[in-house]
């Protein structure tokens, strides 16, 4: 939400937009109609019963097997530029994980990290062991003690703030007047016919819920309608906090502070704000968190008794709070930096943790949640703060598969991580450098390239840096036959060799950076890179191919099924297909950035575009390129694939697994 709030300082002063209200009674978007036996959002086709009990928390599991045989992504002539062998068709994804409650739908299911890496912006809970965190993509996320659950929250726009009335009546609202609620079963869609930023949601009972925002948003839900309250001014609202149908308080960005009455929104003393970014209350009393930019400090100001006093001011940023008494409040920020105060005063705490904190909430019973940046959750009891959050969070760069059993990707600030045994593990490298691919003759053999001329081998097991460095140049990607024959290739045109003893550089005909190397065998290597570079290593050297007709785009992927099927992707939706004769150019079917590509067999490939939209992976039938959005958001880096599942990586250390 500080993204949005951080704008607000411009718009600050300027005209504001009437509010809309929608004219229908019941909650509904477009296309859902409202069911007056269950209060719920159905689609218009469905038919609505006359009664219903109570609905049940639903007890089936997302997730199902992958099954296929292993094609991989890096090299070997098996189907697939991985290398290993090639498994009967029908065998089993070995590499299956799990994944009941961490998959968004049929298709899509995290592998890593655990629950997921999208931010969160909010978080809420009705119990210890029901806990609600929302924020990008729409995607809300449950906690009941046990493990998280993935859910679709019904709208695709980033969620800023969620509150609840009971477990089975639960609100989040977001971006462009989004607002959902979980009646225990689904989240579903809820029309107000505001188009603005919603920020704040809170209610005392299914039939008393505000939600505030920009622009003057400012609606009150009965359980039947939704109104606007008379004779407010169109303030940008920026907190909410209720103790009561008829205690409920709403500050503003410039520091006015309104109360409903139960009758109407009164005026209360203010305090001059620039940027005031949370409201909570407890026990009588106000807290209020104001950002200063003239001074680049941040306050927490206690409203007791009609009087504001600022307790703290301070440079450490500070994005919520949360009070949990009269005397006590908590504040998260950036950089895992959380503050308390209380009689004794301000008192900081560093987790230990690089995440920015975006909110807090919880109570003395339950303890504190905490939510942030790629993932990040934490909660708060007697035994102090422990991350929720499982899994390696550095970005995914390369993705490789030994067979359908054992799988390597590597990333930034030194990430190695191995799969077997239904798993992702994290292999110490002993180097902070980014690793931008990795590649392996077999379990006990595997190589990763980057940042700097950086080499990292490892046994399986363990993993350390290469002892000799032989070029500056960042290296790109790494690809062999075997044990004796591996190439990496990297930024002005650098292409080193590994006999199986030493690496050496060996001569280019180009100082063009080079972002992939890939073949079928040690007589058939293939490069491409920038300005439509391509290269061929017959096993007398290195030349390059001319293209016909030329291009200037930069490809970024290679894969083939074998040698007399070849594809190279890359910039702006660029395609040539190589049939052992020559390069042509195919008609493209996406306009951004191929970024990778890996396939099974001829009518079984992926491509993984990415777009100022999002990301989409494409699949090629044989016949036609199918497009299938990545519904994360996000940047993905890398597409390979364990079995005929393909897998991609990046942002936050994401590993999804896309099930055809």
């Amino acid at each position: 939400m500080k993204r949005l709030l951080a704008v607000l300082g411009v718009l600050l002063g300027a005209c504001v937009a009437p509010v809309s209200l929608d004219e229908r009674a019941c909650p509904c978007a477009d296309g859902w109609t409202c069911c007056e036996a269950t209060q719920m959002c159905m689609r218009a086709a469905d038919q609505c019963p006359q009664s219903i009990e109570n609905p049940a928390t639903p007890t089936e599991e997302d997730g199902g097997t992958d099954g296929g045989f292993d094609g991989g992504t890096d090299g070997g002539y098996d189907g697939g530029p991985d290398g290993g062998g090639d498994p009967e068709p029908d065998e089993p994804d070995a590499g299956y994980l799990d994944l009941a409650g961490r998959c968004f739908d049929e298709h899509w299911c995290w592998e890593n990290p655990s629950p997921h890496a999208r931010y969160y912006e909010a978080v809420w809970a009705s119990g210890p062991n029901d806990v609600w965190v929302v924020g990008a993509a729409g995607i809300a996320t449950r906690w009941d003690g046990d493990g998280w659950k993935v859910y679709r929250s019904a709208t695709t726009q980033q969620l800023l703030a969620i509150w609840g009335t009971r477990p089975d009546d639960v609100w989040a609202v977001g971006n462009r007047g989004a607002v959902v609620r979980w009646n225990g079963v689904a989240w579903q869609p809820v029309a107000t016919g505001l188009k603005q930023h919603l920020v704040a949601v809170w209610g005392s009972s299914p039939s008393d819920v505000w939600v505030a925002g920009f622009d003057g948003a400012l609606l009150h839900w009965d359980g039947a309608e939704w109104t606007k309250p008379e004779s407010v001014p169109p303030h940008y609202f920026t907190g909410l906090w209720g103790s009561a149908p008829n205690d409920v308080w709403v500050v503003t960005a410039e520091g006015a502070l309104l109360r409903w009455d139960g009758q109407a929104w009164v005026q209360q003393p203010r305090f001059q704000g620039e940027l005031v970014l949370s409201l909570s209350g407890a026990d009588g009393v106000l807290w209020a968190l104001d950002k200063r930019a003239t001074t680049g400090t941040w306050r927490v100001l206690r409203y007791s008794e009609s009087v504001w006093s600022v307790v703290h001011e301070g440079t450490e940023p500070l994005n919520s709070l949360m009070a949990l008494g009269p005397n006590e409040v908590w504040g998260v920020g950036d950089a895992g930096n959380v503050l308390r105060i209380d009689e004794n005063g301000p008192v900081w705490t560093s987790l230990g943790i690089s995440e920015d904190l975006a909110n807090i909430w919880g109570t003395r019973d339950w303890g504190l949640w905490a939510v942030g940046s790629r993932g990040q959750i934490l909660r708060m009891n007697g035994d102090g703060w422990t991350s929720l959050r499982e899994g390696s969070y550095a970005p995914v760069l390369g993705g490789y598969a030994l067979s359908d059993r054992e799988a390597w990707t590597s990333g930034d600030l030194g990430a190695l991580l191995r799969w077997r045994d239904g798993r992702w593990d994290v292999i110490p490298t002993g180097t902070t450098a980014a690793l931008n691919d990795v590649w392996g003759s077999g379990s006990e053999e595997i190589w990763a390239v980057g940042e700097g001329g950086r080499i990292v081998r490892s046994d399986g097991t363990t993993a350390a840096p290469w002892p000799e460095s032989l070029v500056p140049e960042t290296l790109r990607s790494v690809w062999g036959t075997g044990r004796e024959d591996v190439w990496a290739v990297g930024d002005a045109g650098r292409i080193l060799h590994y006999d199986g003893q030493r690496w050496t550089v060996s001569p280019s005909p180009t100082g063009a950076t080079l972002h992939r190397v890939w073949g079928t065998s040690s007589g058939a290597v293939w490069a491409v890179g920038e300005s439509g570079t391509l290269l061929r290593q017959d096993g007398s050297g290195w030349r390059t191919v001319p293209l016909d007709p030329p291009t200037t785009h930069a490809f970024y992927g290679l894969w083939g099924s074998g040698p007399s099927d070849i594809w190279a992707v890359g910039a702006q939706g660029v395609v040539r297909h190589y049939d052992g004769q020559r390069w042509s150019p195919v008609v493209p079917f996406a306009e951004g950035e191929l970024i990778d590509i890996w396939g099974t067999g001829p009518s079984d490939v992926y491509v993984l575009e990415r777009h100022a939209e999002g990301t989409t992976l494409f699949h090629f039938n044989g016949l036609t390129w199918v497009p299938e959005p990545v519904p994360y958001g996000g940047r993905f880096s890398a597409l390979w694939g364990m079995g005929m599942v393909p897998r991609i990586g990046g942002f936050g250390g994401s590993i999804l697994r896309y099930r055809p």
